[in-house]
């Protein structure tokens, strides 16, 4: 079982805002049944989120949101990515995205669904406006893709989950199309709160210690959100892994809706001033914005 950790002591690492959830399929100007796990970023001094919308046959698109504060959000009117006939393996629908700026482009993997099961797609944009699509760039089975900020020594690296380890993976690639060798950097710790399943969260961010990956972890059909920590200079070497988790469903959103007891990450931002905005899917119904410090989640990850 995980282990049982008191409210008291997580208060300090993320805090719910007090409007949460900030985003529900009210507040998105056409019908749909959820919207939920958004891809974040800044652009041109605007929040910018990429939401996850299923419509009212249970397909998932993307939908576009802005904020001057960060909270409250303005939805565009028509979806701004969707299934493609030009790319076979997304007929059920795109999930999850997550936004990754590199020089002046927006990279955003995602999960492309069909009767094949979850594949990796990647996008690129400049404006947000028009999208273009690189295909997909790992098969079925495999999901939970985020993109590194920035390239190491000429090439890129992508933490993803094949769907049949229940871990995460790195791969690298020197023209983001063609992925190779790929290495085990976490996977799930028995008797704990991520025991069953780990798959990559948010945009890792960098600091003074590693790159600091929030990520999500499963156990007993719940999801939660944890912290690792990985080399600055080799991003596939885990440098530690917080023991207990930071954020896990408490409230009656997270708890109850589309699929039961989840928080889930697709987005995190930070601030200027050393806060960190993480947006996250409640129940797979919502979205919703906690907040914390950076130095305060890489002590998390560094206590262990």
């Amino acid at each position: 079982m995980p282990k049982k950790v008191m409210n008291k002591d997580l208060e300090n690492y993320l805090v719910r805002h007090e409007k949460n959830p900030i985003i529900t399929r009210k507040d998105v100007p056409f019908p749909c049944s959820f919207v939920f796990n958004a891809g974040a970023i800044k652009y041109k001094n605007k929040y910018t989120l990429l939401l996850r919308v299923q419509d009212l046959h249970l397909t998932s698109h993307f939908a576009l949101a802005t904020s001057d504060n960060g909270i409250d959000f303005k939805v565009s009117p028509q979806y701004a990515f969707s299934p493609s006939h030009l790319e076979p393996n997304s007929e059920f629908g795109v999930e999850d995205p997550r936004i990754t700026c590199i020089g002046k482009e927006f990279y955003i993997p995602y999960t492309a669904f069909s009767d094949q099961g979850p594949a990796v797609g990647l996008a690129k944009t400049t404006n947000f406006k028009r999208f273009k699509r690189l295909g997909i760039i790992l098969p079925p089975d495999d999901k939970d893709a985020v993109l590194l900020p920035e390239k190491i020594k000429d090439k890129y690296f992508l933490y993803h989950r094949p769907s049949t380890t229940k871990s995460i993976y790195i791969a690298y690639s020197r023209d983001l199309v063609h992925w190779g060798n790929h290495k085990l950097v976490l996977k799930p710790k028995a008797g704990s709160w991520d025991s069953e399943k780990v798959g990559a969260g948010a945009v890792p961010i960098k600091t003074d210690k590693g790159w600091l990956h929030i990520y999500h972890g499963v156990s007993g059909r719940s999801y939660r959100l944890g912290v690792a920590l990985f080399d600055l200079k080799d991003p596939s070497i885990l440098i530690r892994r917080s023991e207990n988790y930071i954020l896990a469903p408490e409230k009656d959103y997270e708890i109850s809706g589309g699929v039961s007891n989840v928080v889930f990450t697709c987005g995190a931002i930070k601030e200027d001033d050393g806060e960190v905005k993480v947006y996250y899917g409640a129940a797979d119904s919502h979205i919703c914005l906690a907040t914390g410090r950076i130095e305060k989640l890489v002590e998390m990850a560094e206590k262990y």
